[in-house]
């Protein structure tokens, strides 16, 4: 019997032994994976770190571009035409931020060697890029908000009501929305305007022979009666986004005219600053400045001569380097064909000093040249809607970028909106420079 239970217990040790050592191999594993997932936490949050700061580089380098633009370019215009620094900024940013390519190519540019030069690129594996844009070239929305302007509210409607009126958007305005409403042209630019604004009065657009418009009512809009009642804001837009929230608003209508928008800057769009993608926004301005004899004009309801209008007038200040005064967009429009010098007048900006009626009289000539005819437009009202000169609004969407490995890169991007033109209260220099322009959005992703 002590035999056979000394045979039994036999193999126990090798037993406990393995389980031990499978229990020990679960322990490592287990703090190995850990330790793993830390290390890449950590390199992680380093790189992030490293690619934010990297972005931030290229936030700095855009403002210095900004200085440069104003203190440099601006102030000769004239002599120089409308020199863009921000159209430059990609390749002058990848001297800092890019690659030795990058570096090379700007070097052999401007005549120098930069392989030994120091302090530029950011290192192996990483690098940052920059895009810079203007505002100044859309349509402010803000500016039917705060305390109440007539003239600048008017000014408003006439170009949104004008942006709106072409046929082809007859689908947005026909249709019903998730409540059931059919909301007309002009309801949607009164809705933007009394979202802005600071009462409960309802706009009216101006009325022909009178110089002064009188409120149309409460606002009944009707957000509270919707499946998610709100109230209107009743003040400045603080987004783009928060047209949605207008009645008779929606994602086609933004993405008909979201990106002839802004809000900020000033209510005066910089006519020189308009892209040519933008055409329909300068179709707008015409429609909506016309003299009131050429109201009737058969032009206006003819979309494919507009849209060629407008689109002569753009080519015109691109190959001009933009308009020296309001007097030679108005110059352009009556003759598409005429040649207005980039750097003749010696006006201010809001100059209207150019007759119209030169204009109107070479119009018909100039249609039988090309095809694109012209057409009278007011110079008071023209001054009421655009402006000429220095560029004010400046996007900015600068990308910060660490690659881990071939198929893995950790990168953050900082898209910001600066206002040359905004005082900045918070700023803690003594340099009086600093006190005029400052970051209005800023957003880190």
């Amino acid at each position: 019997m002590k035999r056979l239970s000394k045979q039994r217990q036999q193999g126990v040790a090798i037993i406990m032994a393995s389980v031990v050592i499978a229990l020990l191999g679960l322990i490592v594993a287990e703090f190995s994976y850990n330790a793993r997932v830390d290390l890449e936490a950590a390199a992680n949050g380093r790189d992030e770190l490293r690619a934010e700061y990297l972005a931030r580089s290229g936030i700095a380098l855009s403002r210095l571009l900004i200085k440069v633009q104003a203190a440099v370019l601006d102030p000769t215009r004239k002599y120089i035409g409308d020199v863009q620094i921000a159209d430059f900024a990609p390749y002058l940013v990848g001297a800092f931020g890019g690659d030795s390519d990058e570096r090379a190519g700007l070097g052999s540019l401007l005549g120098i060697d930069t392989s030994g030069l120091k302090g530029l690129g950011v290192g192996k594996g990483a690098r940052f890029d920059v895009q810079m844009t203007s505002d100044d070239g859309r349509l402010n929305i803000n500016c039917g908000g705060g305390l109440n302007d007539t003239a600048r509210q008017q000014a408003l409607f006439g170009v949104l009501s004008a942006l709106m009126w072409p046929p082809r958007y007859n689908r947005l305005f026909e249709r019903p929305d998730g409540d059931g409403q059919v909301n007309t042209r002009d309801n949607v630019a009164r809705a933007i305007l009394d979202w802005a604004d600071i009462d409960q009065t309802r706009f009216e657009p101006p009325i022909p022979g009178k110089t002064t418009t009188s409120g149309g009512g409460a606002e009944d809009y009707r957000y509270d009666a919707s499946k998610d009642p709100y109230r209107a804001h009743n003040m400045f837009f603080d987004t783009l986004e928060e047209l949605h929230m207008v009645r008779g608003w929606g994602e086609e209508t933004y993405g008909a005219f979201g990106e002839l928008f802004t809000v900020y800057g000033g209510c005066k769009i910089n006519i020189g600053a308009v892209r040519p993608e933008s055409w329909p926004l300068v179709s707008a301005i015409i429609r909506a400045t016309v003299t009131d004899k050429q109201k009737n004009n058969p032009m206006l309801l003819d979309e494919v001569l507009m849209a060629g209008l407008a689109q002569r007038v753009i080519a015109q200040a691109q190959l001009l380097g933009g308009f020296s005064t309001i007097s030679d967009f108005v110059k352009i429009v009556g003759d598409p064909n005429s040649s207005v010098s980039a750097t003749e007048g010696t006006g201010t900006t809001g100059t209207t000093g150019t007759s119209t009626s030169s204009s109107s009289s070479s119009s018909s000539s100039s249609s039988s040249s090309s095809g694109v005819k012209g057409i009278e437009l007011d110079p008071t009202k023209v001054a009421q809607v655009i402006t000429t000169g220095a560029r004010r609004l400046y996007r900015i969407d600068a990308v910060g970028t660490v690659e881990r490995t071939r198929n893995r890169k950790v990168q953050v991007h900082i898209r910001a909106v600066w206002d040359t033109a905004h005082f900045n209260q918070n700023t803690t220099s003594s340099d009086p420079n600093d006190r005029q322009g400052t970051w209005v959005y800023y957003r880190l992703d």
